[in-house]
């Protein structure tokens, strides 16, 4: 079941930013007349989800969470964040 949430919590951290990320593609999109006008956007976005989701799906969290100071500084985060 930790895996489970643990997931979920992960798919919606990789969603949200995303969805900011596509509204900011689509304003560049509808304020171009031209569509090569906006590629350098559609470019850069698509480069940067390539590797953020990359870097999930290889670990980066067990790598980050192998800290001890690091792991401790996330859970106070989190533990400060939710009351």
């Amino acid at each position: 079941m930790e895996a489970l949430l643990h997931g979920i919590m992960l798919a919606f951290g990789l969603i949200l930013p995303l969805g900011v990320q596509n509204v900011f593609v689509f304003n560049q999109g509808a304020t171009h007349k031209k569509f090569t006008n906006a590629l350098p956007a559609v470019i850069t976005a698509g480069v940067c989800d390539t590797i953020l989701i990359s870097l999930a799906v290889a670990g980066v969290s067990i790598i980050i969470l192998s800290f001890e100071w690091l792991r401790t500084f996330i859970f106070c985060m989190q533990d400060f964040s939710i009351r």
